[in-house]
């Protein structure tokens, strides 16, 4: 068993608080820390804390991948195939789609053949890899996840009465269905300067009064516009204000947890959760944002079906069952002593966890390798291991 460092990454979406707090700080971090990866991406590889030199996870398993991942995984992957987080918005991600295997090996081969730098701003593919992801809440979690049903979109036009909005609503009555909302959608990202601010600055009053007086209106009705209004905010002027109309807008609760497989458009929009993906950084933009955007191969690869609830929770023994081969997720019973076998890795989400006697610190995670003992672990954590499909 080894204790792993993981690595944080600042973006500007990120919290001075949320994970400064888990840890135990006093004080805030100077600048947002949005993640705290726990892994062998080769992003940001977590680092071995025993090791006398900076040595990684990463380094660790391609030393020997079959001691350390096992005959089967390092055989099916030849990496350890997921990417644990630690995950806190203040405001929210950009509305991004992810692509599916097929997808990430074309792209990631298109980029490298027209000779795309690793790390140039405006890279789509930053690996080979999909990346279905599953995110747990520790607090109440606000989240955009898939398009809504037509029908509630429909019902929600009519309520908002803007007539700017007319024409695609005219689009979705005439195609109440996926191809209806790729048509919105695309009409959406490729408004002008003009026609965008003409629209929002029809959309957002009306927002305004509907919040301010929303007794009567259903509840997905209600988090849909306060959700508007508090991106308007953060991100005024911005196209992705327009997206997120046509999508769930979603309350998590501790415990609560959301599934997205490739093509699903979302974006997290705030709180602090625990999130397990396949070990891949492949993410397409198309607002909210600061980084790079492309409408063009973000259409090609999103799905415009209705995702009418991406929500699930845990089954009896702790498991977030999802149709990943990468991964499972498992959150453990406070109270019992779990056995963990290797390859996996446990994540501490406050100051009761024990692993074979020894105390982890809440955000510490520990690595153990398939050529490790088995080891005891008790208190609330989580334990990522690599699929069983």
């Amino acid at each position: 068993m080894e204790i792993l460092r993981g690595k944080v990454r600042n973006y500007d979406w990120g919290s001075t608080q949320a994970l400064a707090q888990l840890e135990g700080r006093t004080v805030p971090s100077q600048k947002p820390e949005a993640e705290k990866w726990f892994g062998a991406h080769p992003g940001s590889p977590s680092e071995l804390a025993s090791a006398q030199s900076p040595t990684t996870l990463l380094d660790l398993i391609q030393q020997d991948p079959q001691a350390t991942l096992g005959h089967d995984v390092a055989l099916r992957y030849g990496r350890l195939p997921f990417l644990l987080k630690l995950l806190a918005a203040d405001r929210a991600l950009s509305i991004q789609v992810h692509p599916t295997k097929q997808q990430a090996e074309e792209g990631f081969a298109r980029e490298n053949a027209e000779g795309v730098p690793p790390d140039a701003f405006h890279r789509n593919y930053k690996d080979d890899n999909h990346k279905p992801e599953l995110l747990v809440a520790l607090t109440e979690f606000h989240v955009l996840a898939g398009f809504r049903p037509v029908a509630r979109t429909l019902e929600l036009f009519d309520i908002l009465d803007v007539a700017p909005l007319a024409p695609f609503t005219a689009q979705l009555q005439r195609s109440p269905n996926g191809q209806g909302m790729r048509s919105v959608l695309q009409g959406f990202f490729t408004l002008d300067s003009g026609d965008l601010s003409l629209l929002l600055d029809a959309l957002l009053p009306r927002v305004h009064d509907l919040v301010g007086g929303a007794a009567g209106l259903p509840d997905w009705m209600v988090r849909t516009l306060r959700g508007i209004a508090t991106i308007a905010e953060e991100y005024p002027g911005d196209v992705g204000i327009l997206v997120a109309l046509l999508l769930n807008h979603l309350t998590l609760q501790p415990g609560d947890a959301i599934y997205l497989a490739a093509g699903q458009l979302h974006a997290y929009l705030s709180g602090l959760g625990v999130e397990i993906m396949a070990n891949s950084d492949n993410v397409l933009r198309g607002g909210l944002t600061s980084k790079h955007i492309d409408v063009a191969e973000l259409m090609s690869l999103v799905s415009c079906e209705p995702l009418a609830d991406p929500t699930l929770r845990a089954d009896a023994e702790g498991f977030y069952l999802t149709p990943a081969p990468e991964f499972d997720l498992q959150w453990l019973k406070p109270g019992l002593r779990h056995e963990v076998e290797g390859p996996a890795i446990i994540l501490s989400v406050d100051d009761s966890v024990i692993v074979d006697g020894n105390s982890l610190a809440p955000a510490e995670a520990a690595w153990v390798g398939a050529n490790d003992a088995t080891v005891q672990v008790s208190g609330r954590a989580f334990v990522a291991r690599v699929g069983k499909h």
